[in-house]
């Protein structure tokens, strides 16, 4: 009762460009998602790395490399890096000022006789 399995045989997976409309010049996968990414990457971090990553793996699919995308990816991971450090020495700055004013004892003298 069971159907005879046909064969698959591998193709040669060739990079599938079409004409740009205005321009006339190939576009090949993922190269208007690595451009949009590459501006995202100067704002917001996360999404464009996400999309820089996804349009890499487009490109690398069709077989053409994507330097926007890639740059995109390098240019966020690097802003996430440094936004990271500077979050962290911001925390660090704000705690430690506050411990310095924790000594005063401030809130536990707050009442009527505050003021004299």
């Amino acid at each position: 009762m069971a159907t005879p399995q046909k064969p698959v045989a591998a193709e040669d997976h060739q990079a599938v460009t079409t004409e740009s409309a205005l321009s006339g010049k190939p576009e090949y996968p993922g190269q208007t998602l690595g451009l949009v990414a590459l501006v995202l990457s100067f704002f917001m971090q996360i999404p464009a790395l996400i999309l820089g990553i996804l349009a890499w793996v487009w490109s690398n699919r069709a077989g053409v490399s994507n330097v926007p995308a890639k740059v995109a990816v390098a240019v966020s991971a690097t802003l996430i890096v440094i936004g990271t450090l500077v979050l962290i020495g911001w925390i660090v700055l704000v705690a430690s000022t506050i411990g310095q004013f924790g000594d005063m004892d401030g809130f536990g003298r707050m009442g009527p006789d505050f003021f004299s």
